[in-house]
């Protein structure tokens, strides 16, 4: 029994806060270089002095669509500490490719700023390519129709949802 308490206990403990380590660094970090930065300067140093002309000049460009690659699967998790790598499920092909489209049609977001946390939504959505890498990543927020999206796109201005547009999106993704 004491071989137990010295030998298990703690490997249950390490094995526990790896689980907890690589859990965080999933739903909260993002390991993504910007394929093409120069095209961020551009957005970035642009003079235009309204915000919405400042955008609408970006919009529907093919360097600034999400989420810049060719998707080749898409998954959704709950954001749930510990427990969110059991929630995972992956999008059809069509729900996947219906969702690329509705996030990158400017109609369907609201010019409403945003205060959304990563630590507020209630799903997270990763995007890979052929190569299994991760391309993007989308936090939502339920109850508040928003979204924080990684890497940026002026096509979902601020990150919210239009309240026509929010029974489309969450039948597309396939939650309530």
């Amino acid at each position: 029994m004491k071989l137990f308490w010295r030998l298990y206990i703690p490997l249950f403990l390490l094995g526990l806060g790896v689980w907890y380590v690589w859990d965080t660094s999933s739903r909260n970090g993002f390991g993504f270089q910007c394929p093409n930065p120069d095209e961020i300067r551009i957005f970035n140093n642009d003079t235009t002095s309204d915000i919405r002309a400042h955008y609408q000049k970006f919009f529907n460009q093919d360097k600034f669509r999400f989420p810049r690659s060719r998707v080749l699967k898409t998954t959704l998790r709950r954001n749930i500490l510990f427990f969110s790598p059991l929630t995972e499920h992956s999008l059809s092909d069509t729900s996947q490719k219906t969702l690329i489209d509705f996030l990158n049609n400017p109609e369907n977001f609201s010019w409403q700023h945003t205060g959304l946390l990563h630590s507020q939504s209630d799903y997270i959505i990763y995007f890979h390519d052929e190569k299994q890498q991760l391309i993007g990543k989308l936090w939502l927020c339920t109850s508040c129709r928003s979204l924080i999206a990684v890497p940026f796109s002026p096509n979902m201005k601020f990150g919210h949802v239009k309240k026509e547009k929010w029974p489309v999106f969450k039948k597309i993704i396939g939650i309530e």
